[in-house]
């Protein structure tokens, strides 16, 4: 390219990716952005801002319909004859409500990248027989990966030449054959 001449985008993308390309791949999408410049940050963030946002008003909004919900059920249990078949299910409702809730948070929390959780069905039948839930609903995680280390473990993608395909690439000759070959020996 000519000196005076600015390079296109195309250019410029080609040349940073020749840049970032040596070197080794990051373990992780995190690791790889820890990695960028601010300006590379700032784009990511600009660009996932409003998907996180979506999110945490969904979020919320589920939080305040279950809480919302739990609460008529108890209001409606309050307004039974006590010891009635009617209250006993509202109340055996109620608490599978709860518990449901309970664990769906307790799900979504796990599966964030930095919890490095591997199995959060098992980790959460962990947590409650270990006692590393509160009565408010916040986990220990700290005590749980020191109870369970199986459980957290960092994710490590297949490292194979057929990875992300679904065959494996077939095995020709090698460079042994060759010189066998070659040298007139099979």
């Amino acid at each position: 390219m000519p000196e005076n001449q600015e390079p296109t985008t195309g250019q410029t993308t080609q040349a940073q990716g020749q840049d970032q390309g040596q070197g080794e791949t990051p373990a992780t999408f995190e690791a790889w952005l820890g990695a960028q410049d601010d300006a590379i940050k700032g784009l990511y963030q600009e660009h996932t801002k409003g998907l996180k946002s979506a999110l945490q008003s969904e979020r919320e909004a589920r939080k305040a319909e279950s809480a919302k919900l739990s609460k008529e059920l108890r209001d409606a249990t309050k307004k039974l004859e006590e010891g009635s078949e009617a209250r006993k299910a509202l109340e055996d409702a109620t608490s599978r409500l709860e518990a449901a809730e309970a664990r769906a948070a307790f799900y979504e929390e796990a599966n964030k990248p930095e919890i490095h959780c591997t199995n959060a069905r098992l980790a959460f039948i962990a947590a409650q027989e270990s006692g590393a839930i509160d009565a408010k609903g916040r986990i220990a995680w700290e005590s749980l990966k020191m109870q369970f280390p199986e459980l957290f473990q960092t994710k490590v993608p297949p490292a194979s030449a057929g990875a992300g395909t679904q065959a494996q690439p077939s095995k020709g000759a090698g460079m042994n054959q060759f010189i066998r070959a070659a040298s007139g020996r099979s």
